[in-house]
């Protein structure tokens, strides 16, 4: 029987202890006009009530807002990432979308779909768009 893998314990401390919202990684993509990356954010970081008027999230995390956790899967164009400033909802293609209430949870998933969490990082770097 061999034990599950999990995301590396710098890493994950670094999300709990709030040092980012988001963990990430790359994935391959066989499309050479898309690059491809999974994250998991910790939902429960953010303050949806009390935010500023102007200050909007992406809709992946707005649908999430009662979990503790969402994973997501998506590409961007490359002509996007090499021609705009910033990314909005528009511009990603979401692959995969899962609300997670544990680490447990999330390990699980990461196993279901073959992503490697030792992969995983802070999100400055793994060239990670999403801000």
């Amino acid at each position: 029987m061999s034990t599950q893998q999990m995301i590396p314990r710098k890493v994950w401390y670094g999300l709990e202890s709030k040092s980012y919202l988001e963990i990430a990684q790359e994935l391959p993509e066989n499309d050479e006009s898309l690059r491809r990356w999974v994250a998991i954010y910790a939902v429960y970081q953010i303050d949806f009530i009390n935010r500023r008027a102007t200050r909007l999230f992406y809709d992946f995390l707005e649908n999430a807002r009662n979990s503790n956790y969402v994973a997501i899967e998506f590409s961007i164009p490359r002509h996007i990432l090499e021609t705009r400033d910033s990314i909005d909802d528009s511009d990603i293609t979401i692959i995969k979308f899962q609300k997670l209430e544990t680490e447990e949870n999330i390990n699980n998933f990461l196993q279901e779909n073959n992503i490697n969490p030792d992969l995983f990082t802070p999100p400055w770097t793994c060239d990670y768009p999403l801000d």
